[in-house]
């Protein structure tokens, strides 16, 4: 009746995860082309690394670099643009089918005699020298006439960045005005295009004896260049980027024209005008997609081909690796600020030759507008079947469920990638997976919170977690029947000297809190480990690991608690130690871990019920709880327990016991660390003297005996009572023989 009352609120978690998809769906679907999704677009870059573009043949493109040492030879950058001018007619000379200065050329060349001529005669305006300067030829009619007696061109606009059409970034262009730009089909002769601006007017002589090209990239939201821009407009005029002009005069000759053919998009006018839909530079038609871009996509070896400007400059060799290539001359990347690509940095020269192989091979990735519709609808669809099989199952069998699918649904997106070259993006759709399994684990939980009170009863901090989860959704009956199964038993003990018992005895609600509490801490520690606490008289403890559920591992998790229970104590010393109350006072702590077939379940009544177990285990554990004080170290284990763990924990044999006139012996050890205790160097070495002094003490060999306990003791960590229980009953037998029969076990009972 409890749990009905609340049963509504379940339905809670449902909706917000509802919610929670409906906002992921119009984020994923108004979000599919923007700059800004870092994490889609880090995975589109592992897919491209996964998978490169294929590799054609020898690139037609080919860079000169203005390096660190041709800028030795020449003089110091910039340099005047007649030596620019020399570099475009060298590579002309050596035969190259085209040149592109890839630097920009929109503003005033500081060293061209009409420049400084304007700053002498603004300073001295009868000087000689100034009106002479004046005569001089201009660098920039020299560069003009360069690139005129070539296929050349010279780029403008070093930065851009990311225009939208929402943002009044467009501007309308008039193909008309330019010859190598034609518009398919009935698109009209203006199209909306990204603006970009020059820094300052283009000297007239450049102007119209060659091309001009867009050298800036926009980067994405991350700072990262995966979009080309193809076409821009520069005042109004079309111009192409630096890869797009490079690639068009690659596909001159033959039955191309050189012309870029260009397709408007009629359905979609803004108000600049008809935006691009598709871009075809030679035979290669690359679709593009909002903000007239397109994206990179390069093959596995991003080398590209490379000549020192000095080179050409100082007529070495034949320099004919430029025989019918496209030249692009820049600076190289130490020289200049670098273009950061998915796959590294590149100097904007080299940047551009490799957006021209992808524009000149026709390497295509692709992101269609559709795609984020379908992933919108992936969506709802997969948090909607995630919610359904949720229902049916389990939440880890729901959330593993969820995570196959979201497995799968990657691997259909890199498949999509692998053989249409569409970007797919896989993630909105899986974390609609998740989240859908977790939808009833929410609704569960809520529930839970509300009618713990009425399925714990008396087991409220005695069982573990996972065992509770099963009493309240499924009842008691399920795990708290009574059974005999192999169980491992940790016993402990919480003890005060009694020095520090006299010291408090002004005191006793400060003995009942200080022993509450370190209780309190032990129990925790073993259920959060796994085990089953049972709390006895006094300060003793009882920890089953192994029941109620069962665990194949449960030596270990026992093993593992018992450490952690040393380590919670270490913690509440020091809290006593820091007050001044309790200052001095020390609780010390006794373990013994047995193992075994044991009856369990629980034993008692309503309220006061208590999970318990029965069998020698249980006496055997208490037993070795008492030799703590005995031997010295905190916790001890019997054989059973050692011989399942030593492997995985650093032991110490303590001693060899005979237990109530058994006819076999059986041997006890100290639990001393953890696997990395274990690997020490320290230990190895402690472990193989004693190893060695037990041998020594079995066999009768008193006087190799002793000199291995001498060498023990020296070890750090073994001020411990076992070394002075052995020293006393080596110092009893020193002067007798080892009696008959002997094999250095101990009468003992239980």
């Amino acid at each position: 009746m409890f749990a009905q009352r609340f049963r509504w609120l379940a339905a809670l978690p449902l909706f917000a995860v509802i919610l929670a998809l409906a906002v992921i769906a119009v984020g994923a679907l108004s979000g599919a082309q923007s700059v800004n999704a870092t994490a889609r677009e880090g995975l589109f870059d592992y897919y491209q690394r996964l998978k490169p573009a294929k590799a054609e043949a020898a690139s037609p493109f080919h860079v000169v670099a203005i390096d660190r040492e041709s800028i030795d030879a020449v003089g110091p950058w910039p340099w005047p643009r007649s030596v620019l001018a020399e570099l475009v007619a060298a590579a002309d000379a050596a035969g190259a089918k085209g040149v592109i200065l890839a630097e920009p050329v929109d503003a005033p060349d500081p060293l061209s005699p009409e420049v400084i001529g304007a700053f002498w005669l603004d300073g001295v305006r009868d000087s000689t020298l100034a009106r002479q300067l004046d005569l001089l030829p201009s660098t920039d009619a020299t560069l003009a006439a360069a690139l005129a007696k070539t296929n050349g061109a010279a780029a403008i606009a070093s930065a851009v960045r990311r225009r939208t059409a929402a943002a009044g970034g467009y501007e309308r262009a008039d193909a008309q005005r330019v010859r190598w730009l034609t518009v398919a089909g009935d698109g009209g002769d203006y199209v909306s295009l990204p603006k970009a601006t020059q820094r300052f007017p283009v000297n007239a002589a450049l102007a119209a004896n060659t091309g001009l090209a867009v050298i800036g990239l926009a980067p994405d939201g991350d700072g990262v260049v995966r979009r080309i821009t193809p076409l821009w407009s520069v005042d109004g005029v079309p111009a192409p980027a630096v890869a797009v002009e490079a690639a068009r005069l690659a596909s001159l000759g033959g039955d191309q024209n050189g012309a870029v053919v260009i397709s408007a998009d009629e359905s979609a006018v803004n108000a600049a005008g008809r935006p691009l839909q598709a871009v075809t530079v030679g035979a290669a038609r690359q679709p593009v997609a909002d903000g007239a871009s397109l994206r990179y996509y390069g093959p596995r070896r991003l080398d590209v081909a490379s000549t020192p400007a000095l080179r050409l400059l100082d007529g070495r060799g034949t320099n004919s690796q430029l025989r019918e290539k496209i030249i692009l001359i820049g600076l190289d990347r130490e020289l200049t600020e670098t273009i950061p690509f998915a796959r590294g940095r590149f100097s904007p020269a080299e940047a551009h030759a490799l957006i021209a192989d992808q524009f000149h091979f026709g390497r295509l990735v692709k992101r269609p507008g559709w795609l984020g519709y379908l992933e919108a609808i992936s969506v709802m669809a997969l948090g909607a079947g995630a919610i359904m099989w949720a229902q049916r199952a389990d939440f880890w069998r729901a959330l593993g469920l969820a995570t196959l699918a979201a497995s799968l649904l990657f691997l259909v997106s890199f498949l999509m990638f692998s053989w249409n070259a569409l970007l797919f993006n896989p993630l909105p759709g899986a974390l609609a997976l998740v989240l859908g399994a977790f939808s009833v684990a929410g609704g569960r939980s809520l529930g839970v919170v509300l009618r713990d009170d009425n399925v714990r009863g008396a087991f409220q901090g005695a069982l573990p977690e996972p065992a509770m989860k099963i009493i309240r959704e499924d009842g008691a009956s399920a795990i708290l029947n009574g059974a005999r199964r192999p169980v491992t038993v940790l016993a402990c003990e919480l003890r005060l000297l009694d020095e520090d018992l006299e010291k408090l005895s002004a005191h006793p609600d400060d003995v009942a809190n200080m022993m509450a509490a370190a209780s309190n801490s032990l129990r925790n520690a073993i259920i959060e480990t796994g085990g089953a606490a049972d709390q006895a008289d006094g300060g003793k403890i009882y920890a089953y690991f192994n029941a109620p559920l069962e665990n194949a591992d449960h030596i270990d998790a026992a093993c593992s608690s018992a450490m952690r229970l040393v380590e919670s104590m270490d913690k509440t010393n020091a809290e006593l130690e820091a007050s001044t109350r309790t200052r001095g006072v020390q609780i010390h702590l006794a373990i013994g871990i047995a193992t075994g077939d044991c009856f369990v379940g629980p034993m008692g009544h309503g309220r006061h019920n208590r999970y318990s177990a029965l069998g020698p285990a249980l006496d055997m554990a208490a037993f070795l709880r008492k030799q703590a004080e005995f031997y010295g170290p905190a916790i001890i284990c019997d054989e059973a327990v050692y011989r399942h763990t030593h492997h995985h924990f650093a032991y110490l044999e303590l001693d060899r016991l005979r237990i109530n006139n058994a006819d076999a012996p059986t041997s006890i050890y100290a639990l001393v660390g953890n696997p990395f205790i274990k690997s020490s160097k320290g230990y190895r070495q402690l472990e193989e003297t004693h190893r060695a002094l037990l041998a020594a003490y079995r066999s009768g060999d008193w006087l190799t005996a002793r000199s291995k306990l001498n060498e023990a003791k020296k070890s750090p960590g073994a001020a411990i009572a076992l070394f002075d229980i052995y020293e006393e009953r080596l110092a009893t037998m020193a002067d007798a023989d080892a009696p008959e029969n002997w094999d250095g076990a101990l009468e003992v009972s239980v």
